[in-house]
């Protein structure tokens, strides 16, 4: 990128801050100083365009009351925040006599939300985080950690917000990659799979959800493609640099805030709004460990069952006196009556596996099944998981509910080594509440597949940045939507033959993709046969010339 000022500004970025520890405070103050510049350049402009016919500098715009009030009314309408006045804008406020705990206050100090609003929630979070976590005094006297901090910060304020060539989302999610910041990150060829999977696949989707969001790296993707888009994201992240590092990156990559609804929570547990279901859930799953898992607790099976119970009654409502499923929504009055009925019924909240799938509820995947359970009827669930889930013993019974009982599984699809080779063996597993079919496809891009380098890749890192091409991406979606057998790259497996082979979902086990030439075993047993046969022969003459010449041994 040698024409990119935003490219060579965060390569000078990121050799200093691989110069300083990775503490707390240098964390949350790189996540500030990146805020900062976007809301206060962003806001900036759409001021300039505001008085671009006016006779008047955006300083004298602000001394004029009513204009002032334009802009406040009008920024607070498009943006979710006004900061008070020119003078606070990140530029004039680096450009001279820095003080850090002034450049603190100069816009934590001087933002204004809606009252109540979701953006005043994630930027007050986000305040707080950074006034705990810093000690702004000790930034005040000169050390080369403290000279370098200000150097960065310099280097940020000098960031083009509206470059396209490398973009400013771009710089920071680089540097979120780097010393001293390294937040959960979702690999690009992770992110591009799913997020090509579901858009070619939802129809027309609503709600969406991330239990476990990272660095939003899925979302923005999936935001990205096309004419795809929803009203309201839902995520989890339990990590708290990570969790700020998601919400400026979303602001960032032009996500309404006031619909989105992103919790600092385990991911195990549901959202605090459980009466929400989903049209997509999409998701990176880690590695089930006893250290990242906490067990759902009997007032969240409660809450599960609750919700299953009033979704029952106004599908009812719905089929049987032809009401609109918007008015349980839009009906204040109609939603207080359903929760008031819904509290006087004699709700069982006993978990719901009996018999030989009782062992589930103590499963460590029981998370999936909830998962599954707050899809909408025609919702679509796509997560990347430990390929152990198709072969590991003791999840057999696990893979026979979901197989069997539920028939939520629609698609397994593996990742090509040459993508994974760094990272743990994963696959794309796809799941449906609802079906239509009694059958698995299983794909397999293992020796058919091309790759390609991710937009705005990272120098140094080859295989890093490599993701799958779109022919590729098309084709698995093509072979996917029409369910078709492919040799050696596809298979539609019927549940009944995933039950005799003791529901092993191992991809190898459906699509061959063996390319050598198949030995013949009767070819083989008679070639033993013969030269079996030959030795004898030989072993025969050869005992025979020995009496002949009167040798023993």
């Amino acid at each position: 990128m040698p024409k990119s000022n935003n490219y060579r500004i965060m390569r000078l970025i990121s050799s200093k801050i691989r110069r300083l520890d990775p503490s707390e405070d240098i964390q949350y103050l790189l996540i500030y100083s990146f805020l900062y510049k976007y809301c206060s350049d962003t806001l900036r402009d759409y001021l300039m365009s505001l008085i671009q016919t006016r006779e008047m500098t955006l300083d004298e715009a602000f001394l004029d009351k009513q204009t002032r009030m334009e802009f406040r009314e009008k920024s607070l309408e498009t943006f979710g925040y006004f900061i008070h006045d020119s003078i606070y804008f990140m530029d004039d406020v680096v450009n001279g006599v820095f003080y850090m705990h002034k450049f603190f206050e100069a816009f934590a100090g001087n933002v204004e939300f809606q009252p109540g609003s979701n953006y005043e929630n994630y930027f007050s979070f986000i305040f707080e985080s950074v006034h705990k976590s810093v000690n702004f005094n000790k930034f005040e006297f000169e050390g080369e950690k403290h000279l370098i901090m200000k150097d960065i910060i310099h280097g940020i304020s000098s960031l083009d917000v509206f470059e396209e060539e490398f973009p400013y989302s771009r710089v920071f999610d680089r540097v979120c990659q780097t010393k001293p910041i390294l937040v959960d990150h979702d690999p690009d060829y992770i992110s591009y799979i799913i997020s090509s999977i579901v858009s070619s696949n939802a129809e027309s989707p609503q709600t969406v959800f991330n239990p476990f969001l990272n660095d939003a790296s899925m979302l923005v993707n999936l935001y990205s493609n096309g004419d795809f888009s929803w009203d309201r994201t839902y995520a989890k992240s339990h990590d708290q640099i990570t969790y700020c590092c998601s919400i400026v990156k979303l602001l960032m990559n032009h996500f309404d805030l006031d619909r989105v609804y992103s919790e600092l929570d385990t991911p195990f547990e549901p959202i605090s709004d459980s009466a929400v279901s989903f049209d997509v859930i999409m998701s990176r799953i880690p590695p089930i460990t006893s250290r990242n898992l906490r067990r759902l607790n009997f007032s969240q099976n409660h809450n599960l069952v609750r919700q299953t119970r009033k979704n029952e009654i106004q599908d009812l409502l719905s089929k049987n006196f032809d009401m609109n499923p918007e008015m349980f929504e839009d009906n204040d009055e109609l939603k207080s009556a359903l929760d008031n009925l819904i509290s006087k019924m004699d709700l069982d909240t006993r978990p719901g596996f009996t018999g030989q799938y009782a062992s589930l509820e103590r499963s460590e995947y029981l998370f999936l099944i909830n998962m599954i359970n707050s899809l909408k009827d025609d919702g679509i669930m796509v997560v990347s998981m430990s390929q152990s889930f198709l072969v590991k013993n003791s999840l057999e019974t696990l893979r026979k509910y979901l197989t069997c009982e539920k028939n939520c599984i629609d698609a397994i699809i593996s990742i090509p080594d040459e993508l994974t080779r760094h990272s743990r063996v994963e696959v794309i597993v796809v799941f449906k509440k609802h079906k239509r079919t009694d059958d698995i496809i299983f794909i397999d891009m293992s020796n058919d597949f091309k790759t390609k380098k991710a937009p705005y890749a990272t120098q140094g890192a080859f295989r890093r940045n490599l993701i799958l091409d779109e022919a590729t991406l098309k084709r698995v979606n093509d072979v996917y939507k029409n369910r078709q057998t492919v040799e050696r790259f596809s298979n539609v497996v019927k549940v009944s033959e995933i039950k005799d082979d003791d529901f092993n979902l191992s991809i190898a086990r459906y699509v061959d993709t063996f390319e050598g030439e198949f030995i013949d075993l009767d070819d083989l047993k008679n070639q033993k046969q013969e030269i079996t046969q030959n030795i004898e022969r030989l072993n025969k003459k050869i005992e025979k010339m020995m009496d002949d010449l009167n040798i023993r041994l």
